[in-house]
C-alpha cells in the first residue's frame, strides 16, 4: 500500500516539475504571454462551450416539456372559462369534450403518473357535473317563470343598445342562472362598449330603459333569493367550486412545469 502511494506521489512531482520546465523554457524565450493568451482563449471557448450545451439542454427539456403537457394545459383552459362561464364543460359539440383525444395520444403516457392521476380523477367529475348542471338549470327557469307569473309578467329579456345597434340580446334566465341580478348581468355584458344604454321587454312590448327603479329588478331580488334556496341548484354551485379548484390547481401544476423546464 505504501509503495502504490509513493507511486501517486511521484507521478505528481512528475507531472509538476515539467510544467515549471515548460513555464520556465517558455518564459526564457519570451512566448510565456503568448501561451497565457492561448491558454486564456481556450479556457473561455471551452466554458462557453459548456455553457451553450446547458442552454440548449433547458430549450430541449421546456420544448418537450411543452410538447407533452402542453395539450393537457389547452384542454384544461377551455374546461376552466366552460366552468367560468356557467356552461357544460362536455359537450360533444365544443372542442372541450372531456379529455379522451388527449388520453389516447401517446403523448399522454410521458406524463408524471401524479399528473395522470389528478387528471384522471377530474376528469371523471365531468359528466355527472354536466348533468347535474343541466338540471339546475331546468329548475331555474322553472322558478323563475313561476315567480314571473305571480306577478303578471310574460317572457323578460333585454337588449343591450351601443353606436345605434343592438350588440346583444340577454334572456332573464341567463342572468338567473349565474347567480346575478339582470342589472349586475347586462352591467358586466356591456362593459365593453361605450355609450351604452338596456332596454327592457316583456313579453313583445318595450318599457324602456331598464334601471334600479324599474319594477323588474325588484322581482329580480325575489327571484334570485327564490333559486338559491333550490336543492340542485345549491349542489350545483358547490360543485362548481370544487371543479374550479381542482382545475386552476392543474394548471398552475403544469404551468410551473414548463417553465421550470
Amino acid at each position: 500500500m505504501s509503495s502504490d502511494h509513493s507511486d501517486v506521489w511521484t507521478g505528481i512531482g512528475a507531472i509538476l516539475s515539467s510544467i515549471l520546465s515548460a513555464y520556465a523554457w517558455l518564459n526564457s524565450i519570451g512566448l510565456m504571454p503568448l501561451f497565457t493568451f492561448i491558454a486564456g482563449a481556450c479556457f473561455t471557448l471551452l466554458t462557453q462551450e459548456r455553457l451553450e450545451k446547458k442552454r440548449r439542454k433547458r430549450e430541449f427539456d421546456k420544448k418537450m416539456t411543452q410538447h407533452i403537457y402542453g395539450p393537457i394545459h389547452r384542454k384544461l383552459t377551455a374546461v376552466l372559462e366552460a366552468l367560468e362561464a356557467f356552461t357544460s364543460p362536455t359537450d360533444p359539440f365544443t372542442p372541450m369534450f372531456g379529455f379522451y383525444d388527449i388520453m389516447s395520444d401517446y403523448r399522454y403516457g410521458l406524463v408524471k403518473k401524479e399528473n395522470r392521476d389528478q387528471l384522471e380523477e377530474f376528469q371523471k367529475r365531468l359528466p355527472p357535473y354536466a348533468a347535474l348542471l343541466k338540471e339546475a338549470r331546468r329548475e331555474v327557469e322553472s322558478r323563475t317563470g313561476r315567480c314571473l307569473a305571480e306577478h303578471g309578467t310574460g317572457n323578460i329579456r333585454f337588449e343591450i343598445w351601443a353606436g345605434g345597434e343592438t350588440v346583444k340580446w340577454v334572456d332573464i334566465i341567463d342572468t338567473i342562472f349565474e347567480d346575478k341580478t339582470p342589472l349586475q348581468f347586462l352591467s358586466e355584458e356591456a362593459r365593453p362598449y361605450k355609450n351604452f344604454s338596456v332596454i327592457i321587454y316583456v313579453g313583445n312590448a318595450s318599457e324602456g330603459h331598464f334601471s334600479e327603479e324599474h319594477r323588474m329588478h325588484r322581482i329580480s331580488l325575489e327571484i334570485l333569493e327564490e333559486v338559491r334556496k333550490d336543492p340542485t341548484v345549491q349542489e350545483q354551485r358547490r360543485e362548481r367550486e370544487v371543479l374550479l379548484k381542482q382545475c386552476n390547481s392543474l394548471i398552475e401544476s403544469i404551468e410551473k412545469k414548463i417553465v421550470l423546464s
